[in-house]
């Protein structure tokens, strides 16, 4: 999953960092045939929010789909609860059963006050016996009445502090859900597996009780957190996908996959845009990146624009089949471009 983060503008751009990053550029042919093939071996879940352009993006999409990931619940202050799905999210989990989908229900560790992930939140959460308990049943008042098939846990900006508790907490949620509901988790790309301890993830322990996991390969760079470059470029997601295969199995990953860009102004504004924008803002100075399998572009007024659009998520589909993974994730829906089977 993603969201906009408020982390600190890293300055710079080194011109040799520019070259490495752009080639193999050619001109764009035109702003059409950009929709995304899916091999049909794979499993493709969908992403959205809880509003309106997501039913759109899923009336679009459902011939593609397998599964609907809906990000409509956040832990509540101090950790103490979960927040209840939102109108707009129950209509989204009922779409997706009349269309003959699954959907998961995302439950995320934001601080509303300052829209990004708190580690905070989360360890007040996992920490706590009681905490953990109304989180839980209130989980599981969801996947009992509000129609979903599963949970997917997308705990962000922990430390190696939080490993143990969230073991116990997927371990007490796996005990409390009915045994057909599904537990999947997000996971952050890193160069190496022994990195994930740091980050919070016991994955020997977690990995008999959780279902399916998503490698979130996106925002390698972004505007506000860093440089100019790939959403998530082809090299980078590689490597993660390579650390974990390293220790989970490939049949239970699902390759996350960007389904907007960023744009970075000279004056060190900007921010995320669709696809559609992103072509739209281009034009004729798109160039599509085949080394990282993204589109970029340069504009007259010296923004430069990176997305990844659906020839992006059809590369990283046939690499996702080559490797043995279970599917691929795109978040999201509404951002991106249509999904076709292929």
């Amino acid at each position: 999953m993603k969201h906009p983060r408020s982390r600190a503008a890293l300055v710079g751009g080194l011109a040799a960092a520019a070259i490495l990053l752009t080639a193999g550029c050619t001109a764009a042919t035109g702003t059409s045939g950009h929709v995304a093939t899916v091999p049909k071996s794979l499993s493709v879940e969908g992403y959205g929010v809880d509003d309106a352009a997501t039913l759109t993006a899923l009336a679009r999409d459902r011939s593609a789909l397998d599964i609907v990931g809906i990000s409509g619940v956040n832990l509540t202050t101090g950790g103490a609860g979960v927040a209840a799905s939102s109108q707009e999210a129950l209509k989204i989990a009922a779409k997706a059963k009349a269309d003959g989908l699954k959907s998961e229900l995302l439950v995320t560790n934001i601080d509303q006050q300052k829209g990004d992930f708190s580690n905070d939140l989360v360890t007040a959460m996992l920490g706590s016996e009681e905490n953990r308990s109304f989180v839980i049943a209130g989980l599981a008042s969801e996947i009992a009445h509000g129609g979903y098939h599963g949970v997917q846990l997308d705990f962000e900006s922990m430390s190696q502090a939080d490993e143990a508790g969230l073991v116990t907490f997927v371990s007490e949620l796996r005990s409390t859900l009915p045994s057909t509901a599904s537990i999947s988790m997000t996971l952050p790309a890193v160069s190496a597996a022994n990195q994930y301890p740091a980050q919070g993830f016991d994955l020997e322990r977690l990995d008999p009780l959780v279902s399916r996991y998503v490698l979130m390969a996106y925002d390698e760079h972004g505007t506000g957190f860093s440089q100019s470059g790939p959403v998530g470029g082809l090299p980078w997601m590689k490597q993660a996908v390579t650390a974990l295969t390293g220790v989970v199995a490939a049949k239970k990953i699902d390759l996350g996959v960007a389904g907007y860009g960023y744009s970075w102004t000279t004056s060190g504004s900007g921010g995320v845009i669709t696809t559609a924008q992103a072509r739209k803002k281009a034009g004729g100075a798109a160039r599509w990146v085949s080394a990282q399998g993204e589109w970029t572009a340069k504009l007259s007024n010296g923004t430069i624009l990176w997305w990844s659009d659906g020839q992006s998520l059809t590369v990283r589909s046939n690499y996702a089949k080559s490797v043995g993974l279970h599917g691929v994730a795109l978040w999201e829906m509404s951002s991106g471009d249509r999904i076709t089977r292929g």
